[in-house]
């Protein structure tokens, strides 16, 4: 009888950590975005705003432009100057990663074109799960209680004429969702895991919302 319930206990714990692992919110608007009123619940970010004569594809190319950090919220100070850069260069960098995977990406210093599409992100927000905690709770009941969160938005122009297409916010409680892994299984043990996860996630995201039908 012990031994069934320990089992029981232990898929419940497991369910529960797969299940509740990453989830997506809505949080006050940080002002990066200009209007925020038309934003509506979106098909790959919680909330999105694209233009109705937006054409995804004629572009070939892609150019991240490095995260403005002038909107974060730095929660009870917890991160220092090199912490914030660590985690504006690593959402750079995944969402390069991921959409490199179809366009062809551009440097910093690489001149957009109407073949270009431009993504400005804005990291907004950030906090880290309380490591101590979840340590205790791993080794008592085997799962996670406490987890890290990261905010963003973004506008995506068209390179040709600077003009925006789509906006698009998020903010991402646990990682990247069920398909990430390392955040579900020891992201709540580290400071940024969950939120490397959040990143690969939205540059997933941005792939998926800049498809065609015809691409798919």
């Amino acid at each position: 009888m012990n031994v069934k319930r320990s089992i029981l206990v232990f898929g419940f714990a497991f369910f529960a950590m797969i299940s509740f692992s990453a989830c997506t919110s809505v949080y006050k608007p940080s002002g990066y975005l200009d209007d925020y009123s038309t934003l509506q619940k979106g098909t790959e970010f919680k909330q999105e705003r694209i233009s109705e004569t937006a054409d995804f594809s004629k572009f070939t190319k892609v150019k991240v432009n490095q995260p403005e950090l002038k909107y974060f919220e730095n929660v009870n100070h917890e991160y220092d100057e090199l912490d914030i850069q660590y985690l504006s260069d690593s959402l750079k960098l995944s969402l390069e990663k991921e959409l490199g995977k179809k366009y062809l990406v551009l440097g910093s210093d690489e001149r957009a074109d109407s073949s270009t599409l431009v993504i400005s992100p804005a990291l907004v927000y950030a906090t880290s799960p309380e490591r101590l905690i979840n340590a205790l709770t791993i080794w008592f009941i085997g799962f996670q209680f406490s987890k890290g969160a990261v905010a963003f938005e973004a506008k995506i122009e068209d390179g040709g004429n600077n003009r925006e297409i789509a906006a698009v916010a998020e903010k991402r409680k646990g990682g990247g969702g069920l398909a990430d892994l390392k955040s579900i299984l020891i992201g709540g043990l580290f400071r940024f895991t969950h939120a490397e996860g959040a990143f690969k996630r939205w540059g997933k995201n941005f792939a998926d919302l800049t498809t065609t039908p015809e691409e798919a």
